[in-house]
């Protein structure tokens, strides 16, 4: 039984197609559609009841739109300026249409710069409505509506966590500091906004200036800053903007009418979207339940929903009962990156845990010792840890690089397989001897230093998830190679709401497993978790990685707001991001580049990667995969435009036979724009 389903999720595995690198062009904003492929649903096999119905565990702790936490929510509620149809190629949105050039401007050196201007179409007619579909007086969504973004995310106060994203808009890096200084009132004048390239040129035309070209820009519209936002609905709510569905407005495909926290939430179709033709689902049943991972499955078979995803403890159950096999496929692969974290700012409790003393100190010294962070990063078992999601082929989804296989690729290489990695995606990175090897020297020099044994580290995890397992797995297999007198893991459960802003973001562990999705379709996007202003490891804090400054020191950067005040400058890793992303017309050289990042990355042991877990693993679903927005980057992929509710949910069989139709018509369309010369 376990080979049968290692092929399948082999073959499966080997398709998979992440979204690509698009390469630079024109007018772009008269895409044909890419709905209509033969992997679609047969007309016989549509449900008569287009009702999506869900369980989940995790409430909406934050209804914010411009919060990245809670951007994926609003997907369906709020359009962006572009979207990615079901083949991953780039479409009109609110804006119908786009054009890109170049221009001049003035640094702040006064030195003149050769900077790229993309101009926006905006849709006319689309207006803000209430929850209950009711408008919002006569407001359209105009340009004007993505400059209050951009401003409300560029002001530090918000917290936006998304700022950096937009720092290659002129002016818009400066402007974020000089609010900073104005908060903190090292400044006694605030900025004026008006220095940022985003400016509404007409009611309905958008320009964003860019410092310099950027040849994937497209793909970073889908993200929260892409959304638009009604300044005059804004002031008018104050602090109340974004608490719950009736303080937000909706330009969208669903409306959010109803919600009872800990309970439910109901999406209804907005019978006045703008692209209603494409939107079949009628409603979106969405009931609130703790134990929604293990009851799911139970759920589907009474007809109570109509998505499960079946534990891994479940799959041999379902793939033995003919009935139920019938009613489970692959999951389609995930695009986030899995990995481990070496903290170098720990700030959790120093307590007695299992009779050992948790100290700040004793984890700071041993974080600092390259030699020790190396003996995790290769006596990491990652194919033991990931069989805690898929305990079949955990091989097939495991990562030697941050970078997922076939993210992107140049020189008809793909980028994991460059030079500057082989070091790590050339052979197994779980090598006990090798790790036991940098034990000894990490002891000798640790207990040199005056460092008593065995390390205490703290490891959080997520309670009602398949973490529970994974922690117990790591600990265990780690302390059994590497011995427990040398490391010993603490664990310490969290629930899922606020997960990560207790524990990562604040610092509160000490060895943790976290992940990263990429925002656009560049390695670049997957260097944004480890660089400053980001709250991930801080391991800007090792001795002698960075300088620690001022905040009026105008070359320092605050390592991240509400999380770590201090400031810094001569980050190599920061240094050597900016010199990788400076090149934007040569993408070989742009990517052999950020290969060097990583690997710098990987040299250091900060961070060990894992796999892509998102992808592990059976489904069962009544909605087709290939009729979904496909896109490995932004909120496109969980709309619910083009897609219908089937009679019954899709099988193995089907979905290996529809996968390659699918695979062959996505790379005809792509074929077709590189050899037209088009952004995708």
């Amino acid at each position: 039984m376990k080979k049968w389903i290692a092929l399948l999720l082999a073959l499966t595995m080997m398709a998979a197609v992440f979204a690509g690198c698009g390469k630079s062009g024109g007018n772009t904003g008269n895409i044909t559609s890419g709905q209509g492929s033969a992997a679609a649903t047969s007309a016989d096999n549509i449900n008569d009841q287009q009702v999506v119905k869900l369980l989940y565990h995790d409430e909406i702790s934050d209804w914010n739109p411009l919060h990245p936490s809670s951007a994926n929510t609003w997907c369906n509620w709020i359009d962006s300026l572009v979207e990615y149809d079901n083949f991953g190629m780039c479409q009109p949105c609110l804006a119908e249409s786009w054009t890109k050039e170049s221009f001049t401007y003035t640094d702040e050196e006064g030195n003149e710069q050769e900077g790229q201007r993309w101009i926006f179409k905006i849709r006319e007619g689309v207006r803000w409505q209430n929850y209950d579909g009711s408008f919002y007086g006569e407001e359209e969504v105009v340009a004007e509506d993505w400059v209050t973004t951009a401003k409300w995310i560029l002001n530090p106060a918000n917290g936006a966590r998304t700022a950096d994203l937009l720092f290659d808009f002129v002016g818009a890096e400066k402007y974020f500091d000089d609010m900073q200084k104005f908060e903190d009132g090292v400044a006694t004048t605030e900025p004026d906004f008006e220095t940022v390239g985003m400016k509404a040129i007409s009611k309905y035309e958008l320009a964003m200036d860019l410092t310099k070209a950027c040849p994937y820009f497209l793909s970073r519209l889908t993200y929260n800053w892409g959304y638009p936002t009604c300044a005059k609905f804004m002031e008018e709510q104050g602090d109340r903007f974004g608490t719950n569905n009736k303080t937000i407005l909706y330009c969208g495909a669903f409306l959010c009418k109803e919600w009872e926290q800990n309970s439910y939430y109901i999406e209804e179709r907005n019978p006045e979207y703008w692209d209603i033709e494409d939107i079949h689902v009628e409603r979106i049943e969405n009931r609130y339940n703790a134990e929604s991972n293990t009851l799911a499955p139970e759920a589907l078979l009474r007809g109570e929903v109509t998505y499960a995803d079946i534990p891994t403890s479940q799959i041999d159950e379902w793939l033995r009962d003919p009935e139920k096999a019938k009613l489970i496929r692959p999951n389609r692969p995930g695009s986030y990156s899995y990995f481990y974290l070496i903290n170098c700012m720990p700030t959790y409790e120093e307590k007695v845990m299992e009779g050992y003393q948790l100290s700040h100190d004793q984890w700071t010294a041993a974080a600092n010792n390259l030699n020790f962070r190396k003996s995790l990063f290769w006596g990491l078992d990652r194919v033991r840890a990931i069989s805690c999601y898929d305990p079949y082929t955990p091989e097939t989804y495991e990562l030697r690089t941050i970078t997922p296989k076939n993210f992107c690729a140049a020189d008809g290489k793909d980028f994991t397989d460059f030079d500057e990695l082989k070091e790590y995606t050339e052979k197994s990175q779980y090598q006990p001897d090798l790790a036991r090897e940098y034990r000894d020297k990490a002891i000798e020099e640790l207990k040199a230093q005056g460092v008593t044994f065995p390390i205490v580290a703290y490891m959080p995890y997520m309670t009602d998830s398949t973490q529970v397992e994974l922690a117990q797995v790591v600990s265990q297999q780690i302390e059994n190679d590497l011995g427990s007198d040398y490391i010993k893991f603490v664990l310490e459960g969290y629930p899922s709401t606020d997960y990560l802003s207790t524990t990562r973001r604040a610092g509160n562990y000490s060895f943790m497993m976290s992940y990263w999705g990429p925002d656009y379709a560049d390695p670049e996007t997957w260097t944004d978790p480890f660089n400053l202003g980001q709250a991930y490891n801080y391991w800007w804090h090792l001795d002698g990685m960075a300088t620690q400054t001022s905040e009026s020191d105008p070359e320092g950067r605050k390592g991240r707001r509400e999380f770590d005040e201090t400031y810094w400058k001569n980050f190599p890793y920061s240094e050597m991001v900016k010199a990788a992303s400076a090149e934007v017309v040569d993408l070989s050289k742009r990517y052999h580049a950020f290969a060097e990042v990583e690997a710098y990355l990987l040299d250091n042991a900060v961070v060990m990667p894992l796999g892509t877990l998102g992808g592990c693993g059976y489904l069962s679903s009544y909605m087709n995969p290939f009729e979904s927005q496909f896109a490995a980057f932004g909120m496109s992929d969980g709309r619910y435009k083009y897609q219908v509710v089937m009679k019954a949910p899709m099988d193995t069989e089907t979905y290996l036979e529809k996968l390659p139709i699918w695979e062959a018509e996505r790379a005809e369309r792509i074929a077709k724009a590189q050899a037209e010369g088009r952004d995708y």
